[in-house]
């Protein structure tokens, strides 16, 4: 079999696109237990540092130095994670490049991706349960897993973003503040680290 090789470009991302990849990938690995039984880091862990960083990035908005420098420690922790679960990737596909794709790392020397398009009608409810928000869209062609993602801030600052990665183009968003308005959006994720967002769509949490 081929050698196979995993690009490792997590250094060059922003720090909102590398926690939307980490997310991704936890969501790959720990749902294909059958393929990737024993994970090193755990993906306990890896959620862990995943967590971690997005709580250090939301308190380093200020743009207090010392809450940015926390925050860059966090960075630099999940970024080595990441590596070294790639490592465990790789050693377990042996070469098989469909179960390393199934990582949702990127693999060097990939087809070229299908083009997915941009998510349609994003339909946001308030669900029967206090402070849960049902969003959906239309399935798109392509698409691997969908980012729901949602925000309180009005002018959509990229960083103020929280995501939660599904495999269904629906899912619930819980644990939100009653009486408050939340802006949601929905990233449709496709092959070669693909996200093609929807519009965005705000809704008074009931």
């Amino acid at each position: 079999m081929p050698l196979l090789r995993i690009i490792y470009d997590f250094t060059r991302l922003s720090d909102s696109k590398l926690l939307e990849r980490s997310n991704f990938i936890h969501m790959s690995v720990s749902t294909r237990t059958a393929v990737f039984s024993t994970p090193l880091p755990t993906m306990v862990v890896f959620k862990g540092a995943c967590d971690e960083f997005q709580s250090a990035l939301n308190a380093s908005l200020s743009g207090d130095r010392i809450l940015v420098a926390q925050k860059n420690i966090f960075k630099a922790n999940l970024i080595e994670l990441l590596y070294k679960l790639g490592y465990y990737v790789l050693f377990t596909a042996s070469g098989d490049r469909f179960i390393a794709l199934e990582s949702a790392y990127t693999i060097a020397g990939l087809p070229v991706a299908v083009v997915i398009s941009k998510p349609a009608a994003l339909k946001v409810e308030n669900s029967s349960q206090p402070g849960e928000l049902l969003v959906s869209v239309k399935k798109v062609p392509g698409a691997v897993a969908y980012m729901h993602q949602y925000s309180t801030d009005p002018l959509l600052a990229e960083a103020s973003w929280m995501s939660m990665t599904c495999s269904s183009s629906k899912c619930t968003i819980s644990n939100l503040v009653i009486g408050t308005r939340y802006f949601i959006r929905v990233g449709a994720i496709g092959t070669k680290d693909q996200v093609v967002y929807s519009d965005v769509v705000s809704k008074m949490v009931a």
